[in-house]
């Protein structure tokens, strides 16, 4: 009876349930990691976020290294939550360090202030694209993106060796650090006016092309029947609607309620709620497809 009850669980889990959670989990924490940088400079730590992000980073970097050898669910929660950690801490907290030390101030870019720490980053687009490479040349990638390049420039970085023993956890985390890294170049080249500007006809089209390609990638992901890799699929897909989000925030149509808790307690309280749902949902989910899919790709099916 246990048994059947379990199978009966499990079987709910079919497309579009996998979409649906990881969707939840990428895109729920693209806003509310915002709000822990905020709490954590302002509420938690103010006299010593600095060493606070430094140990945090330590957290993440430990989740990755633990996910290494975990069944590829675990694994690839794992790499998304400890990549995420090492992209707040390490990464974006350092820009903050550098920009109070070089006293850089804010400027308004559209309708809200683009922070000093995030015109630091700008100067990162070059260490961004240098180190994409590796990536980019890399014969193993199973990246989309990568591989229509690769199609499609008829070029042939060489053989694919075994899928087997993949590290998970170590993908997810540098898939989750470099789509977010690349998205933040990406749209500050858009927002400063010395380059392009937010009212400029590419911001515009670029906000379009987010939201295409954002439900473009939704709906192949909607048959994904396994967690995890819906939940690699997801990374890129979820941070990419999220792009829209931010723009419409630049062009003051949307408040950024994620650094407000005073006055959106009570949204960024129902926020947290789903985002822990989401993932105790994932945590339980069948590692093995249980219902096959007729005509869908393999590679949608997970």
């Amino acid at each position: 009876m246990a048994e059947s009850k379990a199978t009966s669980f499990k079987k709910l889990y079919q497309a579009p349930l996998p979409a649906i959670l990881a969707l939840l989990i990428v895109y729920v924490w693209q806003g509310l990691g915002h709000t822990v940088m905020y709490f954590m400079e302002h509420k938690w730590f103010p006299d010593s976020y600095l060493t606070a992000a430094f140990v945090m980073g330590w957290v993440g970097a430990a989740l990755v290294w633990i996910g290494r050898n975990k069944s590829e669910n675990v694994a690839t929660l794992l790499g998304f939550v400890g990549g995420s950690i090492i992209w707040l801490s390490w990464i974006e907290f350092s820009f903050v360090w550098v920009a109070d030390d070089l006293q850089v101030p804010g400027v308004i870019w559209g309708a809200k202030e683009t922070l000093p720490e995030y015109r630091v980053m700008l100067s990162s687009v070059g260490v961004l694209m240098g180190s994409l490479l590796f990536f980019f040349y890399n014969r193993d990638t199973r990246c989309n993106a990568f591989m229509w390049l690769h199609r499609n420039l008829r070029l042939n970085p060489g053989e694919r060796t075994s899928v087997a023993n993949r590290n998970f956890a170590s993908i997810t985390a540098m898939e989750t650090i470099y789509v977010t890294w690349f998205c933040y170049i990406w749209l500050l080249f858009l927002y400063n006016p010395d380059i392009l500007g937010t009212d400029h006809w590419v911001t515009l089209a670029t906000c379009a092309g987010f939201a295409i390609w954002a439900l473009y990638l939704i709906q192949r992901l909607w048959w994904f029947q396994r967690m995890a890799p819906a939940l690699r699929y997801a990374i890129p897909t979820a941070i990419i609607a999220w792009n829209v989000n931010e723009i419409l925030e630049k062009w003051g149509h949307l408040d950024e309620i994620w650094v407000k808790p005073q006055q959106y307690a009570f949204e960024l309280s129902m926020a947290a709620v789903v985002l822990v749902v989401v993932v105790a949902l994932a945590i339980v989910s069948p590692a093995r497809r249980i219902v096959d899919r007729p005509n869908v790709p393999a590679e949608q099916q997970g």
